[in-house]
């Protein structure tokens, strides 16, 4: 059976959605049309395709759910329809062994249950068991000793943390632990304050700084090419650099020299002057380049890494006195860094011109040298550190054997307490494992039974029985020809009638097909699988007589539901019609099922659903008991739904029973305020009900809500109505 049900985002159900608990075996969920009924039964029919919904079922057993909804009569509504097995009266013998091995089943289904229910025993026993020495060991052990051996040092933060190591340590050698001074005495030392860890520091990496400085580009005079004619005299001259600037400046096309700004510059001196600064030229340009971008980037990645080690130096009172010396190098290397940089940039303004990098490789060794000894230092501190480590960890190991022995008594016999409960669940859980086996058998040996005597022929001649009693006499179904296992609908004559027949028709035998389907399966086998009936609106267009006909089947199925004579469980009926529901919840004190039913009212406000549980008390007695039953909830309800029941009550009560003249009414207030809510109330009612469409754009507050329900019951005061009024307003008890 399904004990509890939660819908949520899905059509009006939000996020925080509905939840419906304890279902009983016959659940009538009431619902205006639009409040979210046919929902509840999809979600029901196929849980597992909404993911943000569940379903909880009792002992976690997941039994197979038959809807009726307009899904299944679209499903099913077809011009063949497949045929029901139900079973057949070809073998008295078969049928009554199926019978005996169904209730060889529901006994294994007892036992289990049984072996469940002393395993559910024996597991909380053990819980309960292990409850009690958790406190017990906690408060005893624990909490006798923590101001010494805080928890936190020793490992123990969490109760369950704590009975884990406690437990664990019992299982080690404990017969000879330190004493309790003894471990004060440690622990007064090691459980102060730990030293941490340092880091050691990188040495600079002075390769790519030694390759750049050492590099013969910067001893090289680059020129231009020596073997044209104009080679002499810029040689000459000397200004092979200041030439070299110029022909930056040259632009295509133009025979302005851009020195002297005369009409000099030929074709013929300008290709020579091209042919002077050829590649190699140009190649030894681009080398001082990169070299000085590579040696740039290199030192400013330096500086940055020394500039951090530096100041980390002063933060570490261990290592502070290496800072005044290792800024003071850092200083110098600077220093040198900047000037190289300068002469690089030198030689890039003037190529010809040689220049000699100072040497920064003996500054930089003299740094690492000082950053040897820092390292030095750092790996004796670690040593430090780890030593104190192990010694620490020695002592929580000494503090645990000694907690081990000072509760071995308890801990042996809190073991053996467990122990046996561990083996009583094993046990059980065996005989669990092989009442299961048997259920499965006996399971197999049922369906080749149903195999042997199912038909659906029976089904056939039900629904025919039905409709002919029912007074549908122009049509019948009947087996298809040539097509085992199939029907459809036919007239008298022969011909298909599907297309042909009414909505109250289509509904009706729709429905009589799903109650053959409850008693039987589309398959030979399944019949007599447990299922759960979730049935939605299944007097939708019938007529009154066709209704009181569903509504008598339904009892009739509630009562063998109750008394375990049908496959079903357990059944969620969903309904609009309030006729129906006082037809299908009428409970006399012959009704077998009186105790086993539950009644929901469906509501939906501001497109949201929500549900209200009455237990086994029918809220819904009337249509006209119905809309005071609303007016009392008016919280549940929109502004514009409460007008609306207002006015219908009005209606019903004073106009159409009571024959009352509107104007009558209006005659009885004399304060204006009043005449004027009075005179909204009437117009709504003069209106019909078809004005509820306009009314939705009115908005209407609370208070005034509050203002209109005052002056309704003026009405009934001054019409002389006051007890009917008071009566209808009572809280139900």
């Amino acid at each position: 059976m399904i004990e509890s049900l939660s819908i949520k985002n899905i059509a009006t159900f939000n996020d925080h959605g509905v939840t419906i608990n304890d279902l009983k075996q016959i659940n009538i969920i009431y619902g205006a049309n639009g409040s979210g009924k046919s929902t509840i039964s999809k979600v029901v029919a196929n849980i597992d395709s909404y993911n943000q919904s569940s379903i909880a079922w009792r002992d976690d057993r997941n039994i197979e759910v038959l809807a009726y909804n307009k899904d299944f009569c679209e499903k099913n509504f077809l011009e063949q329809m497949p045929g029901v097995f139900t079973l057949g009266e070809a073998s008295t013998t078969a049928i009554a062994e199926i019978e005996k091995k169904r209730t060889e089943l529901q006994e294994i289904t007892a036992i289990g249950k049984n072996y469940k229910s002393d395993i559910d025993k024996q597991t909380y026993t053990k819980n309960e068991e292990n409850k009690s020495f958790c406190e017990s060991a906690w408060n005893d052990v624990l909490k006798k000793y923590e101001q010494w051996f805080p928890k936190s040092a020793i490992g123990a933060g969490t109760k369950d943390r704590f009975i884990e190591k406690l437990l664990a340590a019992h299982k080690q050698d404990h017969s000879n632990p330190l004493s309790i001074e003894e471990l004060k005495k440690k622990a007064g030392v090691l459980f102060g304050q730990q030293p941490l860890r340092m880091n050691s520091y990188n040495l600079i990496d002075k390769l790519t700084l030694k390759s750049i400085e050492e590099d013969h580009i910067w001893s090289k005079i680059i020129v231009g090419k020596k073997d044209i004619d104009i080679a002499g005299l810029i040689t000459k001259l000397g200004n092979s650099d200041w030439v070299s600037r110029g022909v930056e400046y040259l632009e295509d096309g133009n025979d302005v020299c851009p020195f002297c700004q005369q009409h000099t510059i030929t074709p013929s001196f300008r290709s020579k002057l091209y042919a002077f600064f050829d590649e190699e030229y140009k190649h030894n340009i681009s080398n001082v380049q990169s070299s000085r971008e590579k040696y740039k980037n290199e030192v400013d990645t330096i500086i940055r890494s020394l500039e951090n080690l530096i100041e980390s130096l002063q933060r570490q009172e261990k290592l502070s006195t290496f800072y005044n010396n290792l800024n003071s190098i850092f200083s110098a290397l600077k220093a040198e860094f900047f000037n190289n940089i300068e002469l690089i940039s030198s030689k890039q303004k003037e190529p010809s011109r040689t220049i000699a990098l100072n040497n920064t490789i003996d500054i930089i060794d003299k740094f690492n040298s000082e950053l040897t000894r820092i390292n030095t230092i750092i790996i004796e501190h670690n040593n430090l550190v780890d030593n104190f480590t192990r010694e620490k960890s020695v002592l929580i190991n000494d503090i645990w054997s000694f907690f081990a022995s000072e509760y071995d008594a308890t801990i042996t016999k809190h073991n053996r307490e467990i122990k046996g409960k561990d083996s009583a669940i094993k046990n059980l859980e065996a005989k669990k494992r092989l009442a299961l086996d048997n259920y499965t058998t006996v399971k197999k040996e049922i369906t080749a039974l149903e195999n042997s005597v199912t038909s659906v022929t029976p089904t056939v001649n039900e629904i025919n029985r039905l409709l002919k009693g029912y007074g549908f006499t122009n049509f019948h179904i009947q087996e298809v020809s040539g097509k085992p296992n199939f029907y459809h609908i036919v007239r008298e004559n022969g011909e298909p009638a599907k297309t042909t027949l009414s909505e109250g028709e289509t509904t009706f035998i729709t429905f009589l097909y799903y109650m053959q389907l409850v008693k039987g399966s589309f398959n030979p086998d399944g019949i007599t699988t447990d299922r759960i009936l979730v049935i939605d609106d299944p007097v939708s267009s019938l007529d009154s007589n066709v209704l009181f006909v569903v509504s008598t089947l339904l009892r009739d199925m509630f009562t063998k539901i109750h008394e375990g004579k049908c496959s079903a469980t357990q059944v969620i009926l969903l309904t609009h019609n309030v006729y129906f529901h006082k037809e299908i919840a009428f409970l006399d004190r012959h009704c077998k099922w009186r105790d086993n039913v539950k009644h929901y009212v469906l509501r939906k406000r501001d497109n949201c659903s929500s549900i209200q549980d009455y237990g086994n008390q029918n809220p819904i007695k009337s249509s006209y008991e119905l809309m005071w039953t609303e007016l009392k909830s008016k919280s549940q309800h929109s502004c514009i739904v409460v007008q609306n029941i207002m006015r219908r009550i009005i209606e019903n009560y004073f106009f159409v029973l009571g024959g009352v003249s509107p104007d009558v009414i209006l005659d009885k207030f004399d304060n204006y305020e009043d005449r004027v809510i009075c005179r909204a109330l009437l117009s709504w009612v003069n209106d019909g009900s078809h004005s509820l469409s306009d009314d939705l754009f009115v908005e209407v507050s609370d208070e005034q809500i509050d203002r209109n329900m005052e002056v309704f019951k003026e009405i009934f005061y001054k019409m002389g109505q006051e007890a009917h009024y008071e009566m209808m307003m009572r809280k139900e008890k």
